[in-house]
């Protein structure tokens, strides 16, 4: 028979092996697919006046509750518009179809969006739901003999290059008095990451959820989460073209994405077995995703401003991005 070991790393190989297909919250600058090239930036698109809202969205959290409840479509066709959705596997994705003028709103992590603002693309911050510092950090197996931070040095750690990731290594190596020289970096996305990490070809590997929860409850160690050194929040973006002529449509999805938060936030288990069924996820997994983070969305306040602004510094400062951006110059005020 297996031991619980064996069983252990054969199940986290089969997650591994699911996640192939697991669109995970605009952390990364992977490209669009094939089907999303139409979102890239090479041609814009003039603004949508129709009575049409085109959301582009994510697999997780809010909106996909709200799409599923088909919330928006009951609540708006009232007011004249109909609610087109396209799906999409990376925030920065979601960012170019924006500035394209294919989409009108979508939802993206903080690293794509100041990815976009650092090459000029068009798009506001609207909303953004409360800070989860918690939902990523740095993972080494159980056994491993490195206990703390400053224990990296030299070793093998994967992350996701340009991404939430990175920055997160970045200030807890600092936080130990280390840089990004210290260690050896491995450049992966999170699926490949996953198995790399499973079959021991790494030491340590950097991610968000809800591959961080998959990979703490399936036997490895927590070196450190992001709490006290980074910010991780999820906003919900549009183009100031379309806010401004449609500014009461956007008010009524926002208040519809805080409903649905909220609810997420007392009962965990509808959007668990949403998401679950969506990702092909385990529910239990969801549940303790979703317990670490607040959901509710809110329109954009200056710590969510202070925030981005401290992470945009920082992401010039380390070479993530060539140039300055002022984050609250591309902020929606209602």
């Amino acid at each position: 028979m297996m031991s619980e070991r064996a069983t252990r790393k054969a199940v986290f190989l089969f997650l591994c092996m699911a996640f192939l297909v697991l669109p995970f919250v605009g952390c990364n600058q992977s490209r669009p697919t094939a089907q999303q090239q139409s979102g890239s930036a090479v041609q814009k698109e003039p603004v949508n006046n129709k009575g049409v809202l085109r959301i582009g969205y994510q697999k997780t959290g809010a909106l996909l509750l709200l799409k599923h409840r088909k919330t928006l479509e009951e609540i708006l066709e009232p007011l004249g518009y109909t609610v087109a959705w396209s799906e999409f596997n990376t925030g920065l994705a979601v960012v170019e179809a924006l500035s394209a003028g294919n989409i009108d709103f979508g939802n993206v992590g903080d690293a794509p969006s100041l990815f976009g603002l650092a090459r000029g693309l068009d798009f506001v911050y609207v909303a953004s739901e409360p800070s989860a510092p918690q939902a990523e950090g740095i993972l080494v197996k159980e056994d491993s003999p490195i206990q703390t931070v400053a224990d990296l040095k030299g070793k093998k750690v994967a992350f996701n290059k340009a991404s939430i990731s990175q920055y997160l290594l970045t200030k807890a190596l600092a936080s130990a008095g280390m840089s990004m020289s210290d260690v050896e970096p491995v450049y992966l996305a999170p699926s490949d990451a996953s198995i790399a990490f499973a079959q021991g070809e790494v030491d340590a590997w950097v991610v968000w959820d809800p591959y961080f929860t998959v990979a703490a409850e399936n036997g490895n160690r927590i070196l450190t989460d992001g709490k006290g050194l980074v910010p991780y929040r999820t906003f919900y973006l549009s183009r100031k073209e379309y806010v401004d002529q449609h500014p009461d449509v956007i008010k009524q999805v926002v208040e519809e994405l805080q409903k649905a938060g909220k609810q997420i936030n007392e009962n965990p288990r509808e959007a668990a077995d949403l998401l679950s069924k969506a990702t092909k996820i385990p529910v239990s997994v969801w549940e303790k995703v979703l317990h670490k983070k607040r959901s509710d969305a809110n329109f954009m306040d200056q710590q969510a401003v202070d925030d981005l602004e401290v992470q945009a510094d920082d992401f010039l400062n380390i070479g993530l991005i060539d140039k300055k951006v002022q984050v609250a110059d591309a902020v929606w005020r209602p």
